[in-house]
């Protein structure tokens, strides 16, 4: 298993951070555009019978890490509870959504030096304004045009100057991680993917691409040491279905989703029965005693099971605690 981090630049602005899945969908796509949608349900098949196996992070800030907030948090309480500056402690971790591969692990060993780390990448809800264009839209010159607004983040790098002054400037630089054995299908997918960061290709990830939101520009896809977990733990980085995990040991969020099917004629359907699923998301801590590849899963889609998967194969970045 070989590990890679995919690097993207911003070419708009953004409505939410894509997560796996929506990097895993996308790939298959591409997959599907290149060599035939049979190619690409061999691919979810293998994936779904383990007989290949692929791990992929949610679209990240580059250079930076989910901030395992929870683990912190837990041990912030174990320690002083709301004694010794609790709740300023705790504040500085809300606001951290991201830190530096190095201070992941460096905060792992010592929470309380959290609120000294610099940099950090915070996350900020927003509503952008749009105008709709009701006369063209209808072909009616008289109908007038409507404002509304569209919600939209913002990534915020937060540094510190030579006088220890704060500085603000926005993230435009991403990447996702992904991890695979690199034969048959497999290796076709990483092939596919080189090709379009050499070639620079926008990718869509997410709603609103018309309208400049979510669109990201493939740069270059470089293999990465990540090191090894001798203790078995991990920091979860993507949207994970558990499998063979140690729960008792582990610290986790969760993240519940309403399932819909991609695409549906006439709009959605009222009479459509609504699924949900719930993943274990990223910045939980993770023990995986028995590694990477057996601590999650993939299952059939529970609207085409012939050929769609829920992708639940994380990338777990090793951690010492």
């Amino acid at each position: 298993m070989k590990a890679y981090r995919v690097k993207l630049e911003l070419t708009g602005a953004l409505t939410q951070l894509p997560d796996s899945q929506k990097v895993f969908g996308t790939l298959v796509y591409m997959l599907a555009e290149k060599y035939g949608g049979e190619r690409a349900t061999m691919l979810t098949r293998t994936l779904l019978n383990r007989k290949a196996s692929i791990a992929l992070s949610n679209v990240m800030p580059w250079g930076y890490l989910p901030t395992p907030q929870e683990y912190l948090t837990d041990r912030l309480a174990e320690d002083g509870g709301e004694q010794s500056g609790f709740k300023d402690k705790r504040a500085a971790i809300k606001k951290r959504n991201y830190i530096t591969i190095g201070d992941v692990h460096s905060v792992l060993k010592n929470s309380e030096s959290l609120e000294a780390v610099f940099p950090y990448v915070t996350l900020q809800h927003q509503q952008r304004l749009r105008i709709s264009i009701e006369s063209i839209r209808y072909g009616i010159a008289e109908l007038d045009s409507k404002l509304y607004s569209v919600p939209a983040i913002e990534l915020l790098e937060i540094t510190k100057d030579a006088t220890d002054k704060e500085q603000t400037k926005a993230v435009k630089t991403f990447c996702f991680y992904l991890q695979a054995d690199g034969s048959g299908i497999v290796g076709d997918l990483l092939d596919m993917l080189d090709e379009a960061t050499d070639a620079r290709r926008t990718v869509i990830l997410g709603k609103r691409a018309s309208q400049g939101l979510n669109t990201f520009e493939l740069c270059n896809m470089i293999e990465q040491d990540v090191g090894q977990a001798p203790a078995g733990f991990f920091l979860n980085t993507g949207m994970l279905l558990p499998d063979k995990i140690d729960f008792a040991s582990s610290t986790l969020k969760l993240f519940t989703s309403e399932r819909r099917p991609f695409e549906m004629v006439g709009g959605w359907d009222q009479k459509v029965i609504k699924h949900f699923i719930s993943f274990i998301a990223e910045g939980s801590i993770i023990s995986a005693p028995d590694g990477t590849t057996a601590a999650g899963k993939s299952i059939k889609s529970c609207f085409n099971e012939n050929r769609d998967i829920v992708f639940g194969n994380a990338f777990l970045y090793p951690v010492a605690l």
